[in-house]
């Protein structure tokens, strides 16, 4: 999976389109140090999106954003 592109919106939220799920948006805050998904704008068109997919989605943000070690070190990863 690949960033198409993201922008920035409101109060530092962030909003990515993937090209897996090429039609739906996947909304971002900051939380600490790092980004976690808040919510996908999920359009029936994509495949239906998963916890793995979930996850490798903000492993993907955070590391374009650079703050890929502190969501890494977050409590409760799987990741690491």
């Amino acid at each position: 999976m690949e960033i198409k592109s993201y922008s920035y919106r409101k109060k530092g939220s962030m909003e990515f389109i993937y090209d897996k799920f090429a039609h739906s948006r996947v909304i971002l805050y900051p939380i600490k140090n790092y980004y976690f998904i808040k919510f996908v704008k999920w359009n029936s068109k994509d495949p239906y999106v998963t916890r793995q997919d979930l996850e490798e989605m903000e492993e993907l943000a955070n590391e374009e954003m650079g703050t890929l070690e502190f969501y890494m070190q977050r409590k409760g990863s799987t990741l690491a």
